[in-house]
């Protein structure tokens, strides 16, 4: 083999070389770049697709909790599956006493015959016109006196009016009463058709 023919041949060996360091160096840059892709990848699974909000382990929103039902003081069984709850028998300091509650309907049928509840007093019913709780009245436990219904300036009774009570209905109810001594703490309640019951007075 003559010079020229050996220049040749290390030109030519010079050249593979050069291509395979060209494809090695190709090969590791594709690999490179596919690690950025894969790690994008897993940091996108890993955020919630709820907008960003973190699961609590099903805490729930505060704002959505139900709220609590009333204490029952007292129940009071009336006719025809009606059933009041006395939730209150409250004292406040304008010198009255509030006693709040819930009428229940534990029956089927819708209960209509509330006019009974508003007592016998012509005035009351006249003032009404229809059916209402101004029949409610109280006796202090010491002296004995029996008290009723606050009524505004024109004879109207400070309590609930209604005219019926639908089927498996509540209602809320209320009714005011003038205050008794502050030495008296204990009452019994009475409306007309339910039972009476014993009460004793919170305060504000």
């Amino acid at each position: 083999m003559n010079m020229r023919q050996i220049s040749k041949a290390r030109r030519a060996a010079a050249a593979a070389t050069a291509a395979v360091a060209l494809t090695l160096a190709l090969a590791a840059c594709g690999s490179d770049g596919d690690k950025p892709g894969k790690s994008s990848s897993a940091g996108q699974s890993s955020t919630p697709d709820n907008g960003g909000a973190v699961d609590e382990g099903g805490k729930g929103d505060p704002g959505s909790a139900q709220p609590q039902p009333d204490k029952v003081l007292a129940t009071l069984k009336g006719e025809k599956g009606i059933e009041l709850d006395i939730t209150a028998a409250v004292r406040d300091t304008g010198g009255f006493v509030t006693i709040q509650g819930n009428l229940r309907n534990t029956t089927d049928q819708d209960f209509l015959n509330t006019s009974d509840w508003r007592g016998s007093e012509l005035e009351i019913s006249q003032a009404v016109g229809g059916g209402s709780l101004a029949g409610a009245t109280f006796v202090d436990s010491k002296e004995k006196k029996r008290y009723y219904v606050l009524r505004d300036t024109e004879n109207r009774p400070l309590v609930t009016t209604l005219s019926s009570v639908e089927a498996k209905a509540t209602v809320p109810v209320f009714m005011q009463f003038p205050a008794p001594p502050e030495t008296v703490n204990q009452v019994t309640f009475s409306l007309p058709t339910f039972q009476s019951v014993t009460l004793r007075l919170g305060s504000e």
